[in-house]
């Protein structure tokens, strides 16, 4: 068994060993959570009050009328910019067909988060009548961001070719948060007021896991910083599947993939702060002391999560599990059976329909302006935490600006060897604005490479190519006051 290392910030590094052997994990948000507690014991108290808040947010957030509601949005919808930071082995690009299979992926993924968000799933017809009333609609929606934090152009994704997985980055630990940083190989966050970062990468250190979400209640204290903000998901989950020779990770049940889009579903309602149906709670129910489930009333007692596409027994409803009675209460017959038909659940793609309207209320709560709602989570003030989220349509537009070479004349910029079998060494006077960062794009204006946190670079700076196919690119340098474009050749 590897040692997971989850690496907090630079301020949490905990050693969990046989975590991962007990039962499969798609989803990594009790492992950081466990981790968090580890390292400072407070932030069980801090969980137990997140969760014990939820089901009041929710039915504030329901009492007000609807006018006030759409009084936070900036348009008629509520549209967050995604960008998506994109870290593949040579092999998984492949898989992924390049460029273009990416692209189609990601199409592909914008449309699965609208419709699951919207209503607006075909799927949803699968809905047992018990359940139809609580299949809600959060009205938020996603688009690509096509404006870059320095105003420049891009398709809404970046795409670095790695090595190997994460993990393999700097050959110590098995650090998922290395991902988030360009210094470390990875992509550094864009703005997280403002965009939506999903990083897509591959899990190798633990067995099954499909995605992993740092939201802003994780930020305090000895959390992670800011900057970690986002989402990372299996890079073998992203978008929906179009042929049949797709790649995907097998479901748990035969025959059924991983292949529609809802590991990012269940991650994004993660981000904006809701939980897994059944609690983490290790099998309990929520009569049982201290245990309160998700700590929403309309997801049914469940003792665990379901990791199946199992066939619905209950007339109208899905199945029983062990929470089904509290005392002499038949809790789950009242309520239909349990959630596995929810997208925050373990079930297979094939197997989520939904989120209910309490579900719903919370994420709105976290994306509008929520006056009024009360303190927020953990007296921390996160309601309408992700609200700068929807308050920047502008940036799913395309830029105007290019990166063309606006201070040519006045910087003397060297980029050699050209051409360059891997190595290229990018030089300037010094003389003149800071070097910000450096892009290196192919053909179609699809960055490639992505080099961010150049604060020591005074007058020089190297940039390793060798992982990109060989052909004709654009290095473009962006400095403090313009940017300067360079077409190089790899051989």
């Amino acid at each position: 068994m590897k040692k997971l290392l989850l690496f907090l910030g630079g301020l949490l590094l905990v050693s969990l060993q046989g975590a991962i052997a007990q039962s499969p994990n798609k989803c990594g948000m009790d492992i950081i959570r466990q981790a968090m507690i580890a390292k400072d014991p407070s932030w069980k108290q801090r969980f137990d009050e997140q969760r014990d808040a939820l089901q009041g947010i929710a039915d504030a957030y329901k009492s007000r009328s609807e006018a006030d509601r759409l009084a936070g949005k900036t348009t008629a919808a509520a549209v967050v910019p995604v960008i998506f930071h994109v870290l593949v082995t040579q092999g998984e690009y492949d898989t992924l067909g390049g460029n273009a299979g990416i692209a189609r992926r990601i199409d592909s993924q914008i449309a699965v988060l609208n419709r699951d968000f919207n209503k607006g799933n075909s799927d949803s017809s699968l809905i047992p009548a018990g359940w139809k009333s609580r299949y809600a609609n959060a009205g938020i929606q996603f688009g690509l961001a096509h404006t870059d934090p320095n105003g420049f152009g891009t398709p809404g994704f970046e795409i670095n070719l790695i090595p190997n997985s994460p993990g393999g980055f700097s050959g110590a630990t098995n650090s998922y948060s290395e991902v988030k940083h360009a210094i470390s190989g990875g992509f550094d966050a864009w703005d997280i007021t403002r965009y939506m970062n999903v990083w897509v990468t591959n899990f190798t250190d633990i067995d099954g896991l499909l995605g992993l979400t740092v939201p802003h209640s994780f930020t305090t204290g000895y959390g992670y910083p800011n900057d970690e903000i986002g989402i990372c998901i299996n890079w073998a989950t992203l978008g929906k599947r179009v042929s049949p020779s797709d790649y995907y990770i097998p479901g748990s049940t035969p025959g059924d993939y991983f292949d529609q889009g809802r590991t990012l579903t269940h991650e994004t309602g993660h981000l904006f702060e809701i939980w897994h149906t059944w609690g983490d709670d290790n099998g309990s129910c929520p009569w049982q002391t201290p245990f309160k489930d998700d700590g929403l009333a309309d997801t049914p007692p469940e003792a665990g999560p379901k990791f199946d596409n199992t066939p619905y027994s209950i007339t109208n409803g899905t199945y029983y599990d062990t929470c089904r009675y509290d005392g002499s209460v038949d809790t789950q017959t009242v309520l239909f059976g349990v959630p596995c038909l929810d997208f925050m659940n373990y079930t297979d793609d094939a197997g989520m329909h939904l989120f209910t309207t309490d579900q719903v209320s919370v994420m709105d709560a976290m994306v509008l302006s929520s006056p009024g709602i009360g303190n927020g989570l953990n007296g921390s003030g996160i309601i309408g935490e992700s609200h700068g989220l929807i308050q920047n349509p502008g940036l799913l537009n395309w830029s105007a600006l290019t990166g063309t070479a606006t201070i040519e004349a006045g910087l003397s910029l060297a980029v050699s060897p050209n051409p360059t079998n891997g190595w290229l060494h990018i030089s300037w006077d010094g003389t003149g604005s800071r070097l910000m960062n450096i892009e290196v794009m192919n053909m179609l204006g699809q960055r490639m490479r992505y080099a961010y946190d150049l604060s020591g670079a005074a007058d020089y700076y190297s940039i390793d190519l060798s992982a990109l196919s060989k052909g004709i690119y654009l290095v473009r340098c962006n400095f403090a006051s313009g940017s300067v474009t360079r077409k190089i050749l790899l051989q």
